[in-house]
Parts: structure tokens; sequence; C-alpha cells
């Protein structure tokens, strides 16, 4: 019979781990984020590839360099427990994850950011409804992929730790 004390003390163990992981990589997402979202601004704003398809180009490359750092910090400070798999393993299933997690921001960052900047420009102005639609979009993707990243990328990507 098990203890359901015993049981309990695991649960409430595992739990508070398992939290600090997500704090840990909501930490290290946000690291990303500004990385993304300077990468972004800095294309959109400065570089001048605000139209659709260009702004779409500016996300892509903009998370692949925040996808980079992302996954640095994930393999040697949220889960360093994890050398049971190979860096190269982790590293293309942590790519697959965060390809369809692309995939996802980039729907979210399309729809929100396409509905939101006409009606933005036309309150604020050209460029500065352009921006704040970019960034509305950027906020939104990224708040709702979060979930998706930790969750496939602990069962999955590192499914080696406890």
């Amino acid at each position: 019979m098990v203890n359901p004390v015993h049981n309990n003390w695991r649960i409430g163990r595992f739990n508070r781990k398992e939290l600090k992981r997500f704090f840990k990589f909501s930490l290290v997402g946000a690291i990303g984020f500004v990385i993304d979202t300077g990468a972004l601004n800095i294309m959109v704003g400065i570089l001048g590839m605000s139209t659709g398809p260009l702004r779409l180009v500016a996300k892509a490359i903009s998370f692949m360099l925040a996808l980079t750092s992302n996954f640095i910090w994930n393999r040697y400070w949220i889960y360093p427990e994890s050398r049971s798999k190979r860096i190269s393993i982790q590293a293309v299933q942590f790519l697959v994850v965060n390809v369809v997690g692309l995939a996802l921001n980039l729907f979210i960052f399309g729809g929100v950011s396409s509905f939101l900047i006409p009606g933005l420009q036309v309150r604020y102005g050209t460029h500065l409804g352009l921006m704040l639609g970019t960034n509305a979009g950027q906020v939104c993707a990224v708040s709702i992929v979060l979930f998706w990243n930790f969750f496939v990328n602990r069962y999955w990507t590192y499914s080696d730790v406890d």
C-alpha cells in the first residue's frame, strides 16, 4: 500500500521542481523575446522590412536568432542533467518543436498584426501604427507559443530528465 503522505510529498516535490523549470524556461524565453523583438524591430523599423511578406521574413530571422540562444540556455542551465541524449539529437528535437512553434507563432503574429496595423496606422500614423501592431502581434504570439514549447520540449526533447 502506498503511503499517502509520502506520495503527496513526491507529487509536491515534482511540482516544485517542474515549476522551477517553467520559471527558468520563462526567463530564458524572456531573453529570447528581447533578442527576437530587438532584431524584429531593427529589420522592420530601420531596415524597412515592413510590407506583409517581408515582415514575416523578418519575423522568421529574428525567431531563429532567439532559438539559438534558447537552445544553449535550455541545454546548459534548465536541463544540465540531460546528458543521456547526444547534443545533436536534442538540437534536432528542439528545432522540430520550435519549427512547429514558429508556424504557430507566424500564424498568430500574422493574424494579430495584420488585423491591428491598419487601425493603429489611422489612429497613430503610419510608422507608429506599424510598430505598435507589429509588437502587439509579437506579444500575443510569444505568450501562446511559450506553453507549447515548454511542455513538448520537457516531455520529448528533455525526456531523459526525471
